[in-house]
Formats: structure tokens, C-alpha cells, sequence
């Protein structure tokens, strides 16, 4: 321990005194220039020379030559040693002293310029820092140990301590003491010789530790002198102490403050004396402060009240603490540091700082004190005076706040681990640590300055009181914690009334932080009172309640606090173990009413509509809208089976959506939305199923309707009436809506009820007709088509052109995709019927082009790029019907049927080429560039078919007469084409 304390030592002083080391070269260069300027005024030659050295060469006193120090000095007086001590290197951090201003009559002469210094090389610095610096300090500090190590060497060495007996080693301890102490004065006296400021101070430093061991030793070791005169030598030291600080400046008192503080432990191989090493250090620290108060050095001050604090705690965990004595000991010292000794200590900006972090240290020394004792009344006393102690602080001023916030953190934890306290002490210690932080909190609670902290301080004391008595007293009853929460609340509801006529409450945010509190511990107390399945009903009734009083107050905050506690309530409504049993009946309904649900959800649903009612936030407004609807569906779920709950939020859609006109949409909108997003919901399964099913078709594979979800009563409760019921109002109302409502309404509505009528649609016609595909498909599909095409002609009728434009494109499309695209009979197994052209081909074809003339009209006037698609489309109908039925002439109601007879493929070659003149004619006819070519593009596949397969796979006249209609087709095809050219002139044609 004496090794790492010497070596502590040596590091803290090393980088203290080089600091000083750097201020005393800055002194000196300010003398030095002084004294040049004042030889200039004097005429003096050589005096600018003198005092251009020390400037040049600023490392300490003794660089300069004597000549050059004596021509300064007979240029004009310079301080004396002890002003300059005082001006020089005595000066505190941070703060350096400037030489007076010469007289005036002096000050008209120009002064010489001085010789700017060259700077000192790495080389030079390391001598100085190493050669004539650090050693001086290192010789004061060894002597320093020295003197103690004179002490200890005597407990060592058996025959040396036979030679000196106690008294003896003692009495030489104090002699070698007042042996550095006199060397210092002599040093000091004698300044012509020793040339260096640093010999004196180090050597008063190690006799002032030299004799603070002797006497500790003294007392403590040998027993030599009794406590009182134990104390009195301290007395007398400190003293000394203090008056060669004064003289000899800022590294006496350090040293003399670690040889203090490094005492009792170079000296403590005995079993220490608590209440004397606690008197010791006491006055020690004490009078190191006041030199640091008298001579302006913060920063020693500092570092005592450091030294001490870690002593402190080195006293509280060697147990000598724990005992009266030694607690009262401890505990007056721990408040001297913390308390008294900084308020006289500090001085200037930043006292306040220091004062609050010397409590706060304090404090918490304190709080170890208590935990590791055994959490005694004696120590829990002590705490609550230094926590009194730091309220007078704060009281006093104002920047000193953060000391009685501490104390009140360290009183929470201290109290939450406390094991196992009795009742009574447990209540009594626990109301005097309330009411030493309660009061004054609300007693500044209104005071100016406004300050949120105070504010927050009382609510984290309320809400601790309660939860701080069930976490150490568990068993207690629930009425009784009823009434201890109730008791907290009670600390802010103060603060309430105190400030409830303040001017400019309303705008102040410690009036919201005291109700949220107060709320949170009347709700607390009605969920204990109550039975446990209503405890969240009792958070929703807090919830409510605030809105009128935050009206009454006329602060708008605590709307959103009522939003908050409502949202709370959600969270433990769902977080009971009777959710488990209520939640499902959301989406399942319920076989048998359950009467306390009901109640509950009903509660929450009646609360969500006040804040519907009566919040003035547009935000909390919709918020409760969607909760009231929300928390309506989740009360009837469960009274009711889910064959009716499913009618519910549809029902729901459609009141709030005819009440729109008389409360207006914003009173309701929410709600709405709400109620739909739960219709939707249950629209969601048996959608999802046609819909993979419908996606699946469009990979070719036939649509089933089948399963539970898709059963007829399903589909008419979950899609058909829930459709119907929120597309009636919308549509009644399509003139008082808006429009992005009343489209994505009536789309979403119209979507669901077409599925559910195509599903029905299928169910009906399996019913009556059969499920075999092969058999029915084009009929299924062209009845269906038919009643979307024609639909939509009735709706483009009535005038409703965005309804007729989905149905007809919709009709058109699926008969384009599925009759001739995926399940065209050409390639697909489909029937269409044995007789030639009184068969389903024609109704096949037919549609589409009827389809595709009504979408031209419905879009009217029609772009020129869906006329183009248009006029391709019923190009190739046109051929596909044509090319189907000569099909069916040859095989029969099942075109796939594989083979071509040999007149079947010259037939395909004639039909290729009366297709060709018939696109050719009807182009002409209507000024077609399109059919045109698409007649030249059928002419150039007759003739490859002819050329190329045609010629290759037929014989004798069957050959002949292919190429002959060819020829023939070739040349009536030129003619009209050239015909129609000349007598077409520049008229402009349809395609262009």
C-alpha cells in the first residue's frame, strides 16, 4: 500500500508542478521584460541586454547571470520574494497576474524592443524537465516519505527500536519535521543563495507530512498521547500547514494535502481508529479548503474533498464504521465534505457545480453507508439528515437542485433494497423519506422559475410510494395497497390544487405531468378495489373522466393523455387470461352468450363513443370513432353465433353511412372505415379461395366451385348481403359523398358481389345443367358472358357509363381469354354440337364481336388505337369461326379429334382464299387499310400453303385445281386491288 501510494503521489505532483513549473517561466519573462523597459526609460544601455537573456532563455531564475539580474536591479527596484511568490508562482490555475503599468511620467519614453526568444529545442526541454525540474519536486516528495519511513522503520527493525523507543522515534520524527520546515524558511530567507523558488516550498511540503505522521503515529500506534492532545497536535500542524501555504504558495499546500491524506494509511498497520482518523481528516480537509478559499485555488480544495471522499469509503467497508461511535463519526464527517465544507469552499462560476457534485458524492457515501450496514435505524437517520441537509441546499440556491434529485433516487433504491424490513420501521423511515422530499417539492412546485424537474421529482415519488409497499411488503391485501396508491396520488392532486388558479397554467406542461400521475394511481387503486375481469374497465372509466376535466382545466393536453389511459385500457383488456377466451369469438362468434364479456367490451364501446363525442383533436375524434366501431362488433361477438355476427359490421356500414347527411361524414367516417375493414375481413377467406381458384383458370385449368367457404349459405352471408348492404347506401347517397369514396366503395361492394354471384352462378348452373366440363363448359361460359355484356348494355342505357364500361370490357374479355384463348375447341376439349352451323360455334364467335362493338360505343368517341385492336380482334373471329365450322363439317361436335381428309385441307386452302377476297372487299368498302392487308397477308398464306404443302401432298386434279383457284384468287385479287387504287384516289382511309 505505501508503494502505490508513493507512486500515486509522484504522478499527481509530477503533473501538477510541471503546470507550475510553465507559470513561473511566464513570471519571470514578464519581469524580465519590465525591467528592460524601465533600463530603456533610464537611458541605461546595457539594461535592455540584461533583460533580453531571461526572455531568450526563460527556464527558470537561475539562467540568468548575475550581471544581467544586477543591472536589472539597479534599473529599478523589483519585488520583493515574497510579492513576487504571490504574483508568480503562486498564481492559481487559470488565472495569471500582470505587472503593474509604469508611472506615467515614464510612460511617454518609447520603450526598446525586445529580442524575440528562439524556441527551445526537444533536446532542451528534456534537460530542463529532466535535469532541473522534476527532480527538485521528486527530492521534496522523498523526504516527505521519508519522514514517515523514519516512523515505520522503527516498527520493523527489532534492534533499531530497542536503541529508539516509541517516545524517542516520535519526538525524532517531529524534529526532523521542524528540520524541513526550518530548512524551507532558511531557503526562503536566504533566496541570493538557493536562487530557486522550489527549494523552500518542497521542503516546507515534507515537513508538514513529516509531522502529521508523528502525531498519528503517536496517537494511534504507540498510544503515546491521548485523542484531546492528539487532536490539538493536528490542531497545530494544520495550522502551520495553512501558514506555509500562505508563504510559500500552491506546492506547499499540495504536498502538505497528500502527506495529509497518505498519513493515516502509511501509518494504519494497526486497527484503526475510526473516530480518530475521522476528526483527523476532518480537519485536515478543512483546512485545506480554507487556504484554497483565502489563496483562490478551487482546484485544491477539489482534490481534498476527493482525498476525503475516498477515505470515507475506505472507513465504511473496513467495518469500523458500523459500530455508534463509529456510524456517528463517519456520518458527521461524510456531511462536513458533503455539506458544510463546500459551501465556504467555493467561490465563482462554477461553485455551484462543485457544491452539487460534493453532495451528490456525499450521498451516495451515505447510501453505501446504510446498505452495508445492515440497512440500521442509526444509519438510515444519518441518510435522511444529509437528504434534509441537501433540500436546504437546493432551497438555498437554486443550482444546487440536482442534490435533494439524488438523494431521492438513492432513497427509492435504497428502500427497494432494503431485505426484509419490519412494518414499522419500513412506514416510519418510508414517510420521512416522503415528507423530506414531498414538501418542498410542493412548496417550489408553482414557484418561478417554471422548472419541469421538480414537477417530475414529485411524480416519481408518487408513484414509488405504492410500488415500492407491495414490492417489500408482498402479502399485503389489495384494499390496503388501494389506499397507498391512493395516498400517492394524493402528492399530485396537491400539486393540482395548489395550481389550479396559477395564471397560464393551461400552457403549462407541469399541470399534464401532475394529472397523468394522479390518473395512474386512481386508476391503480380501482383496479385493486374492483374485481379482477373489470380491472381494465376501471382504467377506461379514468380515461373518460379525463376528458370533462381536462375541458374544465381548458389545457388540451390532457386530451391526449385520456387517449393514452384508453389505449392502456386496450392493452390490459386483451392481456387478461379471459382474452384467450374472447378474442376468438371475434372471428368465430360464440354458441352461448357470455354475460361479463359483453359487459366489458360493451364498456369500452361506450367509452370509445364519448371520446367520438366529446374530443376536440381531430385526431383522438377519429381514433375514438374506430374504437367505438370496433369495440361495438367485439361486444356483439360475444353475445352472437357467427352466422350473425357476420351481418354485423355490415350492418354497421350501412347506419353510419345513412347517417352520414345529418352528423356529417367526418363525425362517422371513422367508424365506417372500421365496420368495413371487419366486413372485409369476412369476406376474406371465401375471396382468397375464388381468387386462387381464378388464377389458377387462367393457366387453363377448369374453375370448381366447391368447400365449406364456397357453399351457398356462406356465400350469401359473407359476400351477397354484406355487398348489397354497403352498396345500397352508397349508391343512395352518390350525390352527398365524395367521390373517391363513393368509386372505391362501390368498386370494393360491386367486386365482392360479382364473386358471389359468379360463384352462385356456377353452383346454379351445376345444379341444373351438370359439372362435366367438356359437355356444359361453352355454355356456362357464354350464359355468364352474356349477363355481364348485357348488363352493362342495360346500365349504358340508364346512362351509368362507368358501371356498362367494367361490365361490357369484363364480359368481353372473359369470353376472349376463356372461350377462344385457354378453351377455344379448336385446340380444347370442348363440344359444340354436331349439326353444322346450328351448333355453339356461332354464339362463340358472336359474343366477342358483339363484346368489342359495344366497347367501341361505351368509349365513344373511340381512339384510334382501340379502334385498331377492335378491327384486328374481328379479323380474327372472323377466321377462327370460319376455320372452326369447316372443322365441323368433317369431324363433328369435338373438333380436336386428329386426321385432315384430303378435301378438308383443300378446302382450308379455298377458305384461306375467300377470306382474303372478303377482307379485301370489306376494306375496300369501308376505307380499311387494315383489312387490306391483313387480305394480302391470308392471300401470301394460300399461297405457301399451296406451294409448299398443297403441292407436295396432293395428286392428280386435286393438285390441278388447287393451284387453279389460286391462280384465279391471285389474279381477282390484283384486279380489285388495282381498281380500287385508281378509283380511291387521295380519299383517306380508315387504318392510316
Amino acid at each position: 500500500m505505501f508503494e502505490l501510494f508513493a507512486f500515486l503521489a509522484i504522478v499527481i505532483l509530477g503533473v501538477l508542478l510541471s503546470d507550475t513549473r510553465t507559470r513561473l517561466k511566464r513570471a519571470e519573462k514578464i519581469l524580465a521584460e519590465a525591467a528592460g523597459k524601465l533600463g530603456a526609460a533610464q537611458g541605461t544601455a546595457k539594461a535592455p541586454v540584461a533583460a533580453a537573456k531571461p526572455v531568450a532563455e526563460p527556464q527558470s531564475e537561475t539562467t540568468a547571470p548575475i550581471s544581467a539580474r544586477a543591472a536589472a536591479k539597479d534599473s529599478a527596484p523589483l519585488p520583493a520574494m515574497t510579492q513576487k511568490q504571490g504574483q508568480a508562482a503562486s498564481a492559481p490555475a487559470g488565472i495569471e497576474d500582470r505587472p503593474s503599468p509604469p508611472p506615467a511620467s515614464e510612460s511617454k519614453t518609447p520603450a526598446a524592443p525586445a529580442k524575440p526568444a528562439p524556441p527551445a529545442n526537444l533536446s532542451a526541454r528534456f534537460e530542463d524537465l529532466f535535469g532541473k525540474t522534476l527532480p527538485i519536486w521528486a527530492g521534496g516528495i522523498t523526504l516527505a516519505i521519508a519522514g514517515v519511513l523514519i516512523v515505520r522503520y522503527a516498527i520493523d527493525l527489532g534492534f533499531f527500536a530497542r536503541v529508539f523507543t516509541p517516545g524517542v522515534q516520535v519526538v525524532a520524527g517531529i524534529l526532523f519535521g521542524l528540520g524541513l520546515v526550518g530548512g524551507a524558511e532558511y531557503a526562503w530567507r536566504n533566496e541570493a543563495r538557493v536562487r530557486d523558488l522550489r527549494v523552500p516550498q518542497a521542503l516546507s511540503g515534507a515537513g508538514i507530512a513529516t509531522l502529521y505522521a508523528a502525531i498519528m503515529v503517536a496517537a494511534n500506534v504507540y498510544g503515546l498521547i491521548g485523542p484531546l492532545l492528539a487532536f490539538f497536535g493536528l490542531a497545530l500542524v494544520t495550522a502551520a500547514a495553512l501558514a506555509l501555504s500562505l508563504r510559500f504558495g500552491p506546492p506547499s499546500a499540495l504536498l502538505g494535502l497528500a502527506g495529509g491524506l497518505a498519513a493515516p494509511a502509511l501509518v494504519g498497520a494497526l486497527e484503526p481508529n475510526v473516530p480518530l482518523i475521522a476528526v483527523y481528516l476532518a480537519l485536515t480537509i478543512g483546512a485545506l479548503t480554507g487556504v484554497a478559499r483565502m489563496r483562490g485555488w478551487p482546484w485544491l480544495a477539489l482534490a481534498a474533498l476527493a482525498g476525503g471522499a475516498g477515505w470515507s469509503v475506505w472507513m465504511i467497508f473496513v467495518g469500523g464504521a458500523l459500530d455508534t461511535l463509529g456510524s456517528l463519526s463517519i456520518g458527521g464527517y461524510v456531511l462536513l465534505l458533503g455539506i458544510a465544507i463546500p459551501l465556504f469552499a467555493y467561490e465563482g462560476p462554477r461553485a455551484a457545480l462543485l457544491r452539487a457534485a460534493a453532495a451528490i458524492v456525499g450521498a451516495l457515501q451515505l447510501a453505501l453507508l446504510v446498505a452495508y450496514a445492515g440497512f440500521a435505524p442509526l444509519h438510515w437517520g444519518l441518510f435522511a439528515l444529509l437528504a434534509a441537509a441537501g433540500q436546504w441546499l437546493a432551497w438555498r440556491e437554486s443550482k444546487l437542485a440536482i442534490v435533494p434529485t439524488t438523494s431521492l433516487a438513492l432513497s427509492v433504491l435504497l428502500i427497494a433494497l432494503w431485505p426484509d424490513p419490519t412494518l414499522f420501521w419500513l412506514t416510519l423511515i418510508g414517510v420521512a423519506l416522503v415528507l423530506i422530499h414531498a414538501l418542498p417539492l410542493l412548496a417550489r412546485q408553482w414557484t418561478p422559475p417554471a422548472e419541469l424537474r421538480h414537477t417530475l421529482e414529485l411524480c416519481f415519488l408518487a408513484i414509488a410510494f405504492p410500488l415500492l409497499a407491495k414490492w417489500q411488503l408482498p402479502d399485503m391485501r389489495d384494499g390496503v395497497l388501494a389506499l397507498v396508491a391512493l395516498a400517492g396520488a394524493a402528492l399530485p392532486a396537491t400539486g393540482l390544487a395548489r395550481g389550479w388558479r396559477i395564471e397560464g397554467r393551461a400552457a403549462d406542461r407541469r399541470f399534464a405531468w401532475l394529472t397523468g400521475t394522479a390518473a395512474a394511481l386512481v386508476a391503480l387503486a380501482l383496479a385493486l378495489l374492483l374485481p379482477f375481469w373489470l380491472a381494465a374497465v376501471a382504467i377506461a372509466a379514468v380515461a373518460v373522466a379525463l376528458l370533462p376535466f381536462g375541458k374544465a382545466a381548458g389545457d388540451r393536453r390532457i386530451e391526449w393523455i385520456a387517449a393514452g389511459f384508453f389505449g392502456v385500457a386496450l392493452a390490459a383488456l386483451i392481456a387478461t387470461p379471459r382474452a384467450l377466451d374472447e378474442l376468438p369469438r371475434l372471428a368465430l362468434g360464440t354458441e352461448a352468450a357470455a354475460a361479463e364479456a359483453f359487459l366489458r367490451w360493451a364498456a369500452f364501446a361506450a367509452g370509445a363513443l364519448v371520446f367520438a363525442l366529446r374530443a376536440e383533436r381531430p385526431v383522438v375524434l377519429r381514433l375514438g370513432q374506430a374504437f367505438a366501431a370496433a369495440l361495438a362488433y367485439g361486444a356483439a361477438a360475444q353475445l352472437l353465433p357467427a352466422s350473425l355476427l357476420v351481418f354485423v359490421p355490415a350492418l354497421g356500414v350501412a347506419a353510419l353511412l345513412l347517417a352520414a347527411p345529418r352528423f356529417g361524414l367526418g363525425r362517422i367516417g371513422a367508424g365506417a372505415g372500421v365496420f368495413a375493414a371487419i366486413a372485409l375481413g369476412w369476406t376474406a377467406m371465401p375471396v382468397a379461395i375464388w381468387v386462387g381458384k381464378a388464377m389458377l383458370s387462367l393457366a387453363g385449368v377448369p374453375m370448381v366451385i366447391d368447400g365449406d367457404l364456397l357453399a351457398v349459405g356462406e356465400l350469401i352471408r359473407r359476400l351477397a348481403l354484406p355487398a348489397l348492404l354497403c352498396g345500397v347506401p352508397l349508391w343512395l347517397l352518390r350525390g352527398k359523398l365524395p367521390r373517391w369514396l363513393l368509386v372505391g366503395g362501390m368498386t370494393i361492394a360491386g367486386a365482392i358481389g360479382v364473386i358471389a354471384v359468379h360463384a352462385l352462378y356456377r353452383l346454379g348452373f351445376a345444379a341444373l345443367a351438370g359439372g362435366d366440363f367438356v359437355t356444359t363448359g361453352i355454355v356456362q361460359r357464354f350464359v355468364w358472358e352474356v349477363l355481364l355484356i348485357g348488363l352493362g348494355w342495360l346500365l349504358w342505357r340508364r346512362g351509368i357509363v362507368t358501371g356498362a364500361r367494367v361490365l361490357i370490357v369484363a364480359g368481353t374479355a372473359h369470353a376472349l381469354v376463356y372461350g377462344l384463348i385457354l378453351h377455344n375447341p379448336l385446340w380444347a376439349e370442348q363440344a359444340v354440337g354436331g349439326w353444322p352451323l346450328v351448333n355453339l360455334l356461332i354464339p362463340l364467335f358472336l359474343l366477342p364481336w358483339v363484346g368489342l362493338r359495344l366497347t367501341g360505343k361505351v368509349f365513344a368517341p373511340v381512339p384510334a388505337l382501340l379502334d385498331r385492336c377492335v378491327q384486328l380482334l374481328t379479323m380474327l373471329l372472323v377466321a377462327t369461326f370460319a376455320w372452326a365450322s369447316l372443322r365441323q363439317l368433317f369431324h363433328g361436335s369435338l373438333l380436336v379429334e386428329p386426321g385432315v381428309a384430303p378435301s378438308e385441307n383443300i378446302l382450308r386452302s379455298l377458305l384461306i382464299l375467300l377470306l382474303a377476297i372478303g377482307f379485301l372487299l370489306w376494306g375496300i368498302r369501308g376505307h380499311r387499310r387494315d383489312w387490306r392487308i391483313a387480305s394480302l397477308v391470308l392471300m401470301l398464306g394460300a399461297v405457301g400453303k399451296v406451294f409448299v404443302f398443297d403441292a407436295s401432298g396432293l395428286e392428280g386434279l386435286l393438285r390441278i385445281g388447287s393451284f387453279v383457284a389460286l391462280g384465279f384468287s391471285l389474279i381477282g385479287i390484283g384486279w380489285l386491288y388495282s381498281r380500287q387504287l385508281r378509283a380511291s384516289g387521295p380519299t383517306p382511309e380508315a387504318g392510316d
